[in-house]
């Protein structure tokens, strides 16, 4: 093949093992120590469907030309990287790069995939997947679309020889292919990847969790960084996504038919590695790369989880979600209420006894988390009731809870005690009265038996009830 000339570092091609198509060593002539570089993501980069370029998508390379850095050692086109597999095509994109100054590694998606395509490949990599080690880091290209939307056995043997056999002062390694071969998984189900990447196309066929998944797992002193290209072709794709899964981060970045199309600037350091995602809209601010994801489970919905006798209402939140777009609350019967954000105002009809409210936080294109839930009891009403002085103080009950409801009129420290009829203490806790109503549900233990006496004191005032437990 010869040697290849390049901007920032010379490219070697070696022999090694027999069964490897080939291997790519990048040399750089500084030390490797304590290196800081980045690198480039764009998947999809043919751009529109219908567009008529022949070439790369011209915001694209606008953007590119806009994105001069000194630290990118490359750019890595992520599959489809032209629309029609022609050699014209594939003239027009050598020309684009060579116009930027920017050394490139190609990934083979399924627009790219025939004879000229297959010849393109071997002329610049030595065939249709490859690897090399560039700053003690490793990076792997494979090829999605030899074995339909997995990796082919071949392959498999190919990392599994690179894994083993490769120098093993290595921790990172950055693992690119086309197809969003992960979306397999049920997780993913509603995951809007460009049409070929969703989970029912994939569901029956990727191998990623059977066979790619494990052999990075079983390397957990390394981390793994995967890039897929297939998003942004479609106009409802989403355009990026982002997860973590033990010490795999899967990431990916395209372009074509959606707003905030974009690619993906990767920053490596000597302890971490950093995501940029750079929209090709200018009228286009993307979000942190962590957000383009399903969203987490909401932990706890706040609000009443006992209600008065007489109570008809209530409001219920939960912490707000990163990435949500919006919520979903779902009510049990006896129960109305209507809401797509965090919060919701909750109707008790009067035959209310219990039920239950769940909510799922949901970012559109991506999914919805697991549903956080809450069970609301109603208390019966005791005889126990009554006015002292203003202050109403009101007793209830049922077979799991007392609730006590009184009025205060400021913020003024609060005691609750309950007693037996000896004056045994059975209860206390001290709290901070509010103005308006103010409820404190306790649960029932087993000494709470026949005559209870609640005292109530608020500052220096003190309310006694008496009422018989059930």
């Amino acid at each position: 093949m010869g040697r290849v000339k390049m901007k920032k570092f010379r490219l070697r091609i070696v022999k090694w093992i027999v069964f490897f198509p080939f291997i790519m060593i990048l040399c750089d002539a500084k030390s490797q120590n304590d290196s800081i570089y980045s690198f480039y993501v764009a998947g999809h980069a043919y751009g529109a469907h219908a567009g008529t370029n022949i070439g790369l998508h011209p915001p694209l390379l606008k953007k590119l030309n806009e994105y001069s850095d000194s630290v990118v050692m490359g750019i890595f086109l992520t599959g489809d990287i032209v629309n029609q597999s022609t050699t014209a095509s594939w003239n027009q994109v050598e020309k684009e790069l060579s116009g930027l100054g920017l050394n490139s590694f190609y990934v083979m998606g399924n627009h790219d995939d025939n004879s000229i395509g297959h010849e393109v490949f071997r002329k610049k990599h030595g065939g249709l997947y490859y690897y090399f080690v560039y700053r003690n880091d490793l990076f792997i290209v494979l090829n999605s679309t030899e074995s339909d939307r997995s990796i082919s056995t071949a392959q498999l043997a190919f990392l599994d020889g690179i894994l083993s056999g490769t120098d093993s002062r290595w921790d990172r390694a950055f693992i690119f292919f086309h197809e969003v071969i992960w979306n397999s998984n049920e997780k993913y189900r509603l995951v809007r990847s460009n049409s070929r990447s969703r989970y029912s196309q994939l569901v029956n066929i990727s191998n990623f969790w059977t066979d790619v998944y494990p052999r990075l797992t079983a390397q957990p002193e390394k981390k793994f960084y995967l890039f897929s290209g297939d998003v942004g072709g479609n106009t409802d794709a989403i355009a990026a996504f982002f997860d973590r899964w033990d010490n795999v981060t899967l990431l990916s970045s395209g372009m074509g038919e959606v707003k905030d199309e974009n690619f993906m600037k990767v920053n490596v350091l000597p302890d971490t590695v950093t995501f940029q995602l750079i929209p090709l809209n200018n009228t286009v601010e993307m979000k942190p790369v962590t957000w383009y994801n399903i969203p987490e489970k909401p932990d706890t919905i706040f609000g009443p989880e006992i209600i008065s006798a007489s109570q008809s209402e209530a409001i219920y939140h939960i912490s707000p979600i990163e990435n949500a777009t919006k919520y979903r609350w779902n009510v049990s019967s006896g129960i109305s209420g209507s809401s797509n954000s965090a919060e919701i105002d909750i109707q008790f009809n009067e035959s209310f006894k219990s039920g239950k409210i769940s909510v799922t936080a949901v970012n559109d294109g991506f999914g919805e988390s697991g549903p956080a839930e809450l069970e609301i009891n109603r208390l019966d009403a005791t005889f126990i009731s009554g006015n002292t002085l203003g202050k109403e103080f009101n007793v209830y009950q049922n077979q799991k809870f007392i609730q006590v409801d009184f009025n205060s009129d400021k913020i003024q420290p609060a005691e609750i005690k309950f007693y037996d009829s000896s004056g045994k203490v059975l209860f206390a806790e001290k709290f901070c009265a509010v103005p308006g109503l103010n409820s404190k549900s306790i649960i029932k233990k087993a000494d709470f038996k026949g005559l209870v006496i609640i005292r109530l004191s608020l500052d220096t005032t003190r309310f006694t009830r008496k009422f018989i437990q059930f």
